[in-house]
C-alpha cells in the first residue's frame, strides 16, 4: 500500500501548468492514456460500488474530452475531473515533471520554517511552533491566522470550499492542510518562505522566513514515486509521578520508521505510555505499519482486510522478538494513545483504526480522513503517472474507513483559545487518560 498525499497533491498543483516539455496533440497519445486509466480502474479492488458510480455515464462523460485534448495542460485538466467525479481517495495524476529525469537526482525538501498548522471553523492556524527554527525566532505563535503561504491563498481556498458538497469539502479542507504544510514543512534549505499572518490582536503582518534543515528528515523513496522527505521525531513527556510517556511523531509510514520506533521503546520502554502521533501524516507502506503494530500487540491479530480484483487480503501485526540485525526488540505492553485530526491519511486511517476495533489503543483528536484505500502507480502514455487504488479497507469489526474515517474514543478537537494558551487538547487529553487509575 502506497500513499504519498501530501507530497503529490503540491507536486500536481505546482507543476501541472508549468510543463516545459510540454507535449502537443500528436505527442500526448490521449487515446492510448485514457485507455491504461480505464483499464487499471476497472481491473483494481475498488468498483465504486459504495460511492453509487454510473461507470457507464462516466465513461460516455469524460472519454471524448480526454481523448480529445489539445496539449499536455488540457489532457491533465480532463483526467482531473475524471478523478475528482470517482470521489475516491489515492486517485492523483503525477505530472512527469515531479519525476527524477534520467542523470539527474532531485533534490528531497528536508528544510522548514519550524511551523505546524491546522484547521479551525474554516481558517488556517498556526498549531504549533518549533524550537530553534525561523518561525520561533521571528516571534510567530500558535493561535495566530494564517493568510497565505507564497502564492497560495489558504483564506480563498477555504472560502471556495464553503458551497461545495459536504463530502467534496471534508475532503478538499484536508487536502487543504496537507498542501498548506507541505509548504512550510517540506521546502529547501534556503529557500524563503513569505507568510500573511494576522496576530490575536489582529494586526496583519507579512514575514519571510529562511528554511533551515530539520535534522530529523531523510529521504524515502518509493516505487514509481518521486522522492519525498521523512520526518520522525520522538521526546519523553515527564509524569507527576515520576515516571514518563514517550512521544512519536512522524510524517510519512515507511520501514525506517520501523527501526527508530524499536530503538525507541529500547531507550524509553519502561515509560508510563506511549503516545502516537499521526496528526498531518499522508500515509505510506502498508509493511511498516504491521511492523510498527508488532511492537504493541504479544500475539499475531488482524489490522484488517483488503478486498482487491482476487480476492481478499488480511493485513496482520505479528509480534517482534528480534530486529533483522539479531537483536533483541523490546514491545510494549501498556496505555497506548494515537493522536488523529481530517490530515490523517491512508495509513493513518488504517492504523488507528485497527487498533481502535482490537482495543489496543484509544484514539484522541478528530475524525481522520477517512481516505483508506490502498494504491498503486503506473506510469501512463502521455508521460504522467497514475495514483489509484487498488483495494478497499476494512478494520478488523468489519468497518469501512474510506469516506468515514476513524472516529476518535475522546474527541479533543483544537481551539483558537487552547493554542493561544499554549495548550493542546489532544495530547492533553491522551496524558491524562494515560495518567488515569487502572
Amino acid at each position: 500500500m502506497k500513499s504519498a498525499v501530501k507530497s503529490l497533491l503540491i507536486a500536481a498543483l505546482s507543476l501541472a501548468a508549468l510543463a516545459p516539455h510540454a507535449a502537443q496533440a500528436d505527442d500526448l497519445r490521449a487515446k492510448d492514456t485514457f485507455a491504461v486509466i480505464w483499464e487499471r480502474l476497472q481491473n483494481s479492488g475498488f468498483k465504486g460500488k459504495h460511492e453509487g458510480l454510473d461507470w457507464t455515464a462516466l465513461k460516455a462523460e469524460h472519454q471524448p474530452d480526454i481523448e480529445g485534448a489539445k496539449d499536455i495542460a488540457g489532457l491533465r485538466k480532463e483526467i482531473n475531473e475524471l478523478l475528482q467525479a470517482l470521489r475516491a481517495s489515492h486517485l492523483v495524476l503525477i505530472p512527469a515533471e515531479a519525476m527524477p529525469q534520467p542523470g539527474k537526482t532531485a533534490p528531497v525538501g528536508n528544510g522548514e520554517v519550524g511551523l505546524r498548522l491546522t484547521l479551525i471553523d474554516g481558517k488556517l492556524y498556526v498549531a504549533q511552533v518549533i524550537d530553534g527554527f525561523p518561525a520561533q525566532r521571528a516571534g510567530i505563535r500558535p493561535g495566530w491566522q494564517v493568510e497565505r503561504i507564497g502564492d497560495f491563498d489558504a483564506t480563498a481556498a477555504m472560502s471556495a470550499l464553503a458551497n461545495a458538497a459536504p463530502e467534496a469539502a471534508r475532503r478538499g479542507a484536508t487536502m487543504l492542510q496537507l498542501r498548506a504544510n507541505g509548504l512550510v514543512d517540506q521546502v529547501q534549505p534556503g529557500a524563503e518562505v513569505m507568510l500573511r499572518l494576522r496576530d490575536p490582536a489582529g494586526a496583519l503582518s507579512t514575514i519571510s522566513l529562511k528554511a533551515i534543515v530539520n535534522p530529523n528528515v531523510q529521504e524515502m523513496t518509493l516505487p514509481g514515486l518521486p522522492p519525498m522527505a521523512l520526518r520522525f521525531s520522538q521526546r519523553t513527556v515527564p509524569t507527576a509521578d515520576g515516571g514518563c510517556v514517550l512521544y512519536v511523531e512522524f510524517s510519512q509510514w515507511a520501514m525506517p520508521v520501523y527501526d527508530q520506533f524499536v530503538e525507541a521503546l529500547r531507550q524509553h520502554g519502561g515509560c508510563n505510555g506511549v503516545v502516537i502521533d499521526l496528526r498531518g501524516n499522508s500515509g505510506g507502506l502498508a509493511v511498516s505499519m504491521s511492523a510498527v503494530g508488532g511492537l504493541f500487540v504479544d500475539k499475531t491479530v488482524s489490522l484488517g482486510t483488503l478486498t482487491t480484483s482476487g480476492g481478499d487480503l488480511k493485513l496482520v501485526a505479528m509480534p517482534r522478538q528480534v530486529t533483522n540485525d539479531g537483536r533483541d526488540v523490546r514491545r510494549f505492553s501498556g496505555p497506548l494513545a494515537i493522536l488523529t485530526d481530517r490530515a490523517s491519511v491512508s495509513c493513518s486511517d488504517i492504523f488507528p483504526a485497527s487498533l481502535q476495533a482490537l482495543g489496543r489503543a484509544r484514539i484522541f483528536g478528530e475524525t481522520s480522513a477517512g481516505m483508506a484505500l490502498p494504491s498503486g502507480v503506473t506510469p501512463l502514455p502521455s508521460g504522467d503517472r497514475l495514483m489509484y487504488p487498488t483495494a478497499d479497507f476494512t478494520d478488523p469489526n468489519d468497518r469501512r474507513i474510506e469516506g468515514v474515517g476513524v472516529v476518535p474514543d475522546e474527541s479533543a478537537p483544537p481551539t483558537v483559545e487552547a493554542l493561544r494558551a499554549g495548550r493542546d487538547p489532544a495530547m492533553d487529553a491522551a496524558l491524562a487518560w494515560i495518567a488515569a487509575p487502572r
